[in-house]
């Protein structure tokens, strides 16, 4: 792949994880799911999400807790760093990284002094669609630091009942 390419690849596919971790934080999650192929999955440490509408409900039931257990504003922020993007095959791609999840009960700006609530390893197979756009086939985050405070997606235990 010539180096023009690779760049393109890269800026597309980091593109596609900053505009799906804006989502999240500032927008709750509520287009997350759209991120993904029809099929696609979510995976954080234990916790599987299989398919647009189990992502969906994942993000609706986060949202809930957040607004139950917080009667105050909830900043949160997910940082992107390390990201690198390697074609895999025609229209696909592997994308690996990590993340830093930072999270307060508190409104920006946040004056207490905590560590991320999470540090994981991100491992992403990406698919171009036919119009161009590239989804998530999967995304994963692998922990590899956490805090005391576990984050929801952590938190809850998908192999127990449903959300």
């Amino acid at each position: 792949m010539r180096a023009d390419d690779r760049l393109l690849l890269w800026h597309a596919l980091y593109d596609l994880e900053v505009r799906y971790w804006h989502d999240v934080d500032f927008n709750s999650g509520r287009t997350a799911h759209e991120f993904y192929r029809p099929d696609g999955v979510l995976i954080v440490g234990h916790n599987r999400f299989q398919g647009r509408e189990k992502i969906k409900d994942f993000y609706q039931w986060r949202e809930r807790q957040t607004v139950q257990a917080v009667s105050s504003v909830k900043t949160m922020r997910h940082l992107i760093s390390n990201l690198r993007a390697e074609a895999s095959a025609a229209g696909r791609a592997t994308v690996l990284g990590t993340v830093s999840f930072y999270g307060a009960t508190a409104r920006a700006p946040v004056t207490q002094s905590r560590p991320p609530m999470l540090i994981a390893d991100l491992i992403n197979e990406c698919v171009a669609e036919a119009d161009g756009r590239w989804l998530y086939q999967s995304h994963t985050l692998q922990p590899v630091f956490m805090s005391d405070e576990a984050p929801l997606s952590i938190a809850v235990d998908t192999r127990r009942p449903a959300l």
